[in-house]
């Protein structure tokens, strides 16, 4: 091969090998710009939009979210995600590589857990609990009330969390056309570096798109979210 030849094929597999390595450029949501926009919704859930070419993403979060944390039976936090698509061509949507920052805890960055090995460890769960509440029944049938009620709360907690799961969760996916999918995600609060909840409590939700790295900063309770009248009893 001429020289000149070798040269040109090596300039041009040097370039494609450096564009393929270089990171995602951020794109991030930001207060009052025109890509950014923001709606507290009567649902109790606030939404963050983000345009950019041919497609946006919303980022839905509950305004109670810190308060439904120490209650799941899973220590997690949930968002819910809305992926539209407006191109030619094909948007990947890759929920298995997005994070979640938690700003005020040394900035632990947690990977989103994996749909299909949630149900699979809510279902041994389930297992351990049905298999808890029979060998106490059987033993002491006199006090079955207290905890045996216990247990079947719990034991109903996880079924409720595996029928949210295997029917609401996102799955990693490829957009075609003009299209959309929605479905949320989950990432595990179990990590010795992350202590008690404040408030307000920042995060910030990384989800790469193309070749951008989306990034969504939000607090936990938004500070966009309305109040919410409670009847009093």
């Amino acid at each position: 091969m001429p020289r000149t030849l070798t040269l040109t094929a090596f300039l041009v597999f040097s370039s494609l090998t450096f564009a393929a390595n270089q990171p995602p450029v951020p794109l991030r949501w930001t207060q009052g710009a025109a890509n950014s926009t923001v709606q507290s919704s009567s649902d109790g859930h606030t939404y963050y939009t983000l345009s950019y070419g041919d497609f946006d993403v919303t980022l839905a979060v509950d305004n109670q979210e810190l308060e439904k944390l120490n209650r799941r039976v899973v220590p997690m936090v949930g968002v819910m995600l809305t992926f539209n698509y407006k191109g030619k061509g094909e948007l990947e949507i890759a929920q298995h590589r997005f994070t979640l920052e938690f700003t005020k805890h040394f900035q632990v960055v947690q990977s989103s857990l994996d749909p299909d090995q949630m149900l699979a460890h809510l279902e041994e769960d389930v297992e351990e609990l049905n298999h808890q509440y029979k060998r106490h029944g059987g033993k002491h049938p006199e006090h079955i009330g207290h905890q045996g009620s216990e247990l079947q709360a719990q034991i109903k907690d996880c079924m409720e969390m595996m029928i949210f799961v295997s029917t609401r969760a996102l799955r990693p996916e490829a957009l075609n056309g003009t299209s959309s999918v929605s479905g949320w995600v989950f990432f595990s609060t179990k990590n010795r570096w992350i202590g008690a909840w404040r408030r307000p409590e920042p995060f910030v939700l990384r989800l790469p798109v193309e070749n951008v790295m989306v990034e969504f900063p939000f607090e936990l309770p938004p500070k966009e979210a309305k109040p919410e009248l409670r009847l009093r009893p």
